[in-house]
């Protein structure tokens, strides 16, 4: 039998990047449905702080993990390559990792750490293009990072992976010289088990006590929460029967008044008995509460590919969804489109569905899952 791929995988913590966390996690939890012949052998390169024994239970039976070292944390090092740079414009003493797995076939998502360039086959993931949609949320030097950072790609013959057909139509309009060999991803859910979950208990302790919808994002601009508190403040003109149910990290880079505007913005109208902030909570905290939800809504102004969306797929629970290309593309049944800038349209829905509760069509989830698999395995096994 041929060697197994070793597969060098990026591992993020949840302070830094919780959504990228669980993309990863539900890429081995993928992995560990290809046949045993086609397993690749896992390298998880991680941070001190990256939750690891989580991925040590999905139990994968092929797979090590190596924990990254702060190659910058050398403080002589840092003063002399930052006089070599203004000498000779290049690092005299580079940063690397010594002790870096030398014997990998693949790095998945290359981050260009220098130890990195010397693994033959090199896979950068883009997400989104966000920095193109929404610029505003950007500072210039960002901007201008993000655009030399795809001026080299797009140059490289290097495997570019994308979410979703929407990014790649916005790559080949931003790049349509690219020489990238692209692939696409559209990364699928793997829900934690949440049957132990006592959904009474839950709701008490995050004092829900009514029936109720579930945001469940983070609090950037772009999620759009507070587009949600208006179609509120609409529909309690016709009913306060329900709250919304907010979960997530409240604290934004972009803007850090943020949370304390939809407070304000709150208390100013009289929601407060119709609004529920639970907080960064536990994963199986957060299913179950969609699980019970009469509906998830996901207001978004811009995704990437929507995990929330994912979720709701494989829990065959109903959603509400802003009208984005991306999220069309990602969600075909079990689902109501709206305009994300249009309140009253949302407001609308919620009042029909507080009337009527969605009727679910039946969706086989795992087909999605199938194919993920199958085109995550290609993408890695390949040479």
């Amino acid at each position: 039998m041929a060697s197994r791929k070793r597969i060098g995988l990026y591992y993020e913590s949840y302070s830094n990047l919780p959504a990228f966390v669980i993309y990863m996690q539900n890429l081995v939890r993928t992995l560990l449905l290809t046949p045993d012949i086609e397993k690749p052998h896992l390298v998880i390169l991680h941070l001190p702080d990256s939750p690891v024994d989580e991925l040590k239970r999905i139990n994968y039976p092929y797979i090590e993990f190596y924990m990254l070292k702060d190659v910058y944390k050398s403080l002589s090092k840092r003063l002399v390559n930052k006089v070599s740079r203004k000498l000779i414009s290049k690092n005299i003493s580079p940063f690397f990792d010594k002790t870096f797995p030398n014997n990998l076939d693949t790095i998945f998502p290359y981050n260009f750490r220098p130890e990195s360039n010397y693994v033959k086959n090199k896979i950068i993931w883009k997400p989104d293009f966000q920095e193109f949609h929404l610029p505003i949320y950007f500072s210039a030097q960002e901007l201008e990072e993000h655009k030399t950072y795809l001026d080299g790609i797009s140059k490289t013959k290097v495997k570019l992976v994308l979410s979703s057909q929407d990014s790649k139509r916005d790559y080949e309009r931003y790049y349509p010289n690219h020489v990238n060999d692209i692939h696409i991803w559209p990364f699928t859910s793997f829900l934690p088990d949440y049957s132990k979950v006592n959904i009474n208990d839950l709701l008490k302790k995050y004092a829900v006590s009514k029936k109720y919808f579930v945001v469940a994002n983070q609090f950037w601009p772009h999620k759009n929460h507070l587009n949600v508190l208006k179609a509120l403040l609409e529909c309690t003109e016709r009913s306060k029967d329900f709250q919304i149910v907010f979960t997530g990290k409240q604290k934004s880079s972009r803007d850090k008044d943020l949370f304390l505007k939809l407070k304000t913005f709150i208390a100013h109208n009289g929601l407060t008995e119709q609004v529920v902030f639970t907080g960064f909570i536990e994963r199986e905290e957060q299913i179950a509460l969609m699980a019970n939800s009469i509906a998830v809504i996901q207001p978004s102004t811009f995704e990437g590919w929507s995990t929330v969306i994912e979720d709701c797929k494989a829990l065959n629970h109903f959603v509400v969804a802003s009208h984005l290309s991306v999220n069309k593309e990602q969600i075909k049944e079990n689902v109501f489109f709206f305009d994300p800038y249009n309140y009253k349209e949302l407001s609308s829905i919620i009042l029909n569905l507080l009337q009527k509760p969605p009727q679910k069509r039946n969706f086989n989830y795992y087909k999605d899952i199938e194919t993920f698999n199958k085109v995550i395995t290609k993408s890695l096994n390949a040479s």
